[in-house]
């Protein structure tokens, strides 16, 4: 996975969506050479909130690097 810097920003994009809420966090996904996927939060993570698109494009990348071929989405 890329060196970014994972875990907190201190932003809150979207506003505080509740009291739990600790801002935007940035996420590393990527895949081990035993083909395994990992998703890095950089820090504990209770729960996390995406909107639509987020949603879809995390959902895509984990698609991708689980080797589809094709991912199709409809609404």
């Amino acid at each position: 996975m890329k060196n970014i810097k994972l875990g907190p920003t201190g932003n809150f994009p979207r506003g505080k969506l509740n009291a739990e809420d600790e801002g935007g966090l940035a996420i590393a996904l990527g895949k081990n050479p035993d083909g395994v996927i990992i998703m890095d939060f950089g820090k504990e993570v209770g729960w996390i909130g995406l909107n639509q698109a987020t949603a879809i494009n995390i959902a895509r990348s984990i698609l991708t690097l689980a080797g589809a071929k094709r991912i199709e989405i409809e609404f």
